[in-house]
């Protein structure tokens, strides 16, 4: 039986995914789209851990928990998350410590750029 409650993902996640485009000419970066959404149970890192890892005040930094599948298991720092509104860079993915079934994303949002 898994230890992370249903309970617990309280909160709808997607994660969107950048390409490359090869025009012919030249291969450039694709915009981000929707790559699937996901439950997940949020924490946003605290003031005196943001302090130790130097972050800048208009930054939040946040941790993002899901269930571990196919799909979560591909999820890089290349990757975006997207909640309510916000865009959180991925800076960190890791298993959880729960018998390999969660991810862990560390993720940074600026406070002032919404999606």
């Amino acid at each position: 039986m898994s230890r992370l409650g249903a309970g617990r993902f309280d909160r709808r996640i997607e994660i969107w995914r950048g390409g490359i485009v090869d025009d012919g000419m030249r291969r450039k970066n694709a915009p981000f789209s929707k790559a699937f959404a996901r439950w997940a149970r949020k924490r946003d890192v605290s003031d005196a851990e943001r302090a130790k890892t130097g972050q800048q005040a208009q930054e939040v930094g946040t941790r993002f928990v899901v269930r571990a599948d196919a799909q979560t298991r591909t999820i890089t720092g290349a990757d975006q998350v997207r909640h309510r509104g916000r865009v959180y860079q991925i800076v960190g993915v890791k298993e959880t410590d729960e018998r390999d079934d969660g991810i862990e994303i560390s993720a940074l949002a600026l406070t002032d750029k919404p999606a």
